[in-house]
């Protein structure tokens, strides 16, 4: 076994320790523990000498895990999302929310783990997590994470889904959002509708927000007496632009006469994959298929036609959940702001009237 300046070497039993490092300075346990813990409490000389052998031992400092043990905290925050993390970098809305989560937490010293929901067997990963605080994503109601959090008995903010009781929420009403919708393409006068929702996972069944911006939007219309065989629901196979644009060339293969004159898309991703396939085959937008998305992503200002759209403070959602999970980690009782959905009309709806002047 050698010591020097490229470090300890040897079996993991004789890996240097505080106690080795104190003995090698000729200083105390506690003067070791200072110089990395409560530096002002040394002198200059003294921290150096002990820093400088530290080094040259190969000592990397005290063991956070054993620290945050003996604290009682882990400076981390649990992300809990859905059992795919690869899709939820590929949403746009959810990097926006991971975003916010992430810019609020680093700004108040602390970290950030993701913890997919389950585990491919179905398992919770939750049981072991070494975290303060959970901020659950987008999680569906019925998700075996939701009990296993709440097992945990740790401060806990939802964002988006699920909406559980006493615990704080953070998002919209989608309904009362997707009636904002309804009412803009009626006020366009529009007679014949689709809703385009998607399903996730080995369920094949949509998101529970995706369900309520269906039902909000055909409430909707029905309410203003809209015939129920004028309104189509229809899902693509999964939330991404390539699933919503193989379902967009389906709908527009049909005659004029059979095809809706307004389309709904529960999130953005899918309507810019509509958008692509108007796009490949020719059909203008608004002459041809008036189009709505849902969340407001960046894309949807960028894109051609600029999309018509539900925005929503995505990334201020996620600073917001952060900062509440954070306030009841401090003992404090948070209190959660009210979160409002905004249309945002742009040149992708028009009146059909436009579809039937170039007929």
């Amino acid at each position: 076994m050698t010591t020097g300046s490229a470090g300890w070497s040897g079996a993991a039993s004789d890996r240097p320790t505080l106690d080795t490092v104190a003995a090698a300075a000729g200083v105390s346990r506690m003067t070791v523990s200072n110089a990395y813990n409560h530096p002002d409490q040394l002198s200059a000389a003294t921290r150096a000498r002990v820093l400088e052998t530290a080094h040259r031992l190969g000592y990397q400092g005290p063991d956070p895990t054993a620290a945050s043990l003996r604290l009682g905290r882990t400076g981390t925050v649990g992300v809990v999302l859905t059992e795919r993390l690869p899709y939820a970098f590929a949403d746009p809305g959810m990097v926006s929310i991971l975003h916010g989560i992430a810019t609020e937490l680093s700004s108040a010293g602390n970290a950030l783990a993701l913890v997919p929901s389950s585990r491919p067997d179905g398992q919770s990963l939750l049981r072991h997590a070494m975290v303060d605080g959970l901020i659950l994503c987008g999680v569906d109601d019925a998700d075996t994470s939701v009990p296993a959090a709440l097992a945990r008995h740790l401060p806990m903010v939802t964002v988006g889904s699920p909406r559980l009781v006493g615990i704080p929420w953070v998002g919209i009403d989608n309904r009362r959002a997707a009636a904002l919708v309804a009412d803009h393409l009626l006020g366009l006068g529009h007679r014949r509708f689709a809703a385009i929702t998607t399903a996730e996972g080995e369920k094949s069944e949509p998101h529970p927000l995706f369900v309520q911006r269906v039902e909000g939007f055909r409430d909707s219309l029905l309410a203003n007496g809209v015939n129920r065989g004028d309104i189509e629901v229809t899902g693509a196979a999964e939330n991404s632009r390539t699933a919503a644009h193989e379902l967009g060339r389906e709908v527009l293969a049909r005659p004029p006469e059979q095809r809706p004159t307004a389309l709904f898309a529960v999130t953005d991703i899918l309507a810019l994959g509509i958008l692509d396939a108007t796009t490949e085959l020719g059909a203008a937008v608004p002459g041809d298929l008036s189009l709505v998305g849902f969340d407001g992503i960046p894309e949807s200002a960028t894109s051609t036609p600029p999309l018509t759209t539900i925005s929503q403070r995505l990334f201020t959602q996620g600073s917001v959940a952060a900062r509440l999970v954070l306030q009841m980690i401090a003992g404090k009782t948070p209190r959660v702001p009210r979160f409002t959905a905004k249309l945002e009309v742009r040149a992708s709806t028009g009146s059909p009237e436009i579809a039937a002047a170039q007929l």
